[in-house]
């Protein structure tokens, strides 16, 4: 997979050099840009590769520099890196809903991710969820571009919600009240390189004089 990341130190290595020396082969803002969000793709297989502190800040603060609706900034946000604090909650929906099987080789209802960010929005916004959104997106883009992995997950959270044992550990998030648990972003170091899937063409359409 691509590692953007070795391309911004190739640049910054680039620019070092002596003021004679012209850079070769740069790539643009935009073409960066571009090249991360077409090259993402959704990861369900970790390694046990933990995220450090400092990267982990980094991509937070992308992801809390969206735009918001009047900057209200209306959600909060997790990061549980702990895995027994992971493997008991899956533990907890498993006891509930036995049908749920954990995929080969993972340890938790995470796809086996080292670390995840919970998100919760302000149910006292109508807009809430749209600022939740575009906050998960840059947290991902952000992710992707340091070589990271993620995958947004929703029903994760709905088996957690529907999970009485779950209900402590859900509360010991300790979101503030009037938030609601929303969805949830997987996290670590790729273990695969999955194909991009197909996307419709037809949804698009432009309405033009």
């Amino acid at each position: 997979m691509k590692r953007l990341s070795i391309l911004f130190l190739g640049m910054m290595a680039l620019a070092s050099c002596s003021n004679n020396v012209e850079p070769q082969n740069t790539i643009s803002d935009s073409e960066v840009v571009e090249n991360v969000m077409m090259s993402r793709r959704s990861i369900r297989q970790y390694t046990k590769q933990t995220i450090s502190r400092d990267t982990l800040d980094q991509i937070i603060k992308c992801g809390i520099n969206a735009p918001n609706g009047q900057n209200r900034q209306a959600y909060e946000l997790r990061i549980v890196n702990n895995p027994k604090l992971l493997k008991q909650i899956s533990d907890a929906v498993i006891k509930d809903k036995p049908d749920v099987s954990l995929k080969p080789g993972a340890d938790n209802i995470f796809f086996g991710a080292t670390t995840v960010i919970f998100v919760a929005n302000d149910t006292s916004y109508d807009m809430s969820q749209i600022d939740c959104g575009l906050l998960g997106e840059n947290i991902m883009l952000s992710a992707w571009a340091k070589g990271i992995g993620t995958c947004c997950m929703g029903f994760s959270i709905r088996l957690m919600k529907e999970s009485e044992s779950c209900a402590p550990l859900i509360r010991e998030l300790g979101f503030s009240a009037d938030y609601n648990l929303l969805y949830c972003i997987a996290m670590g170091y790729p273990n695969e390189t999955p194909d991009a899937k197909p996307r419709k063409e037809d949804m698009v359409k432009y309405i033009e004089e």
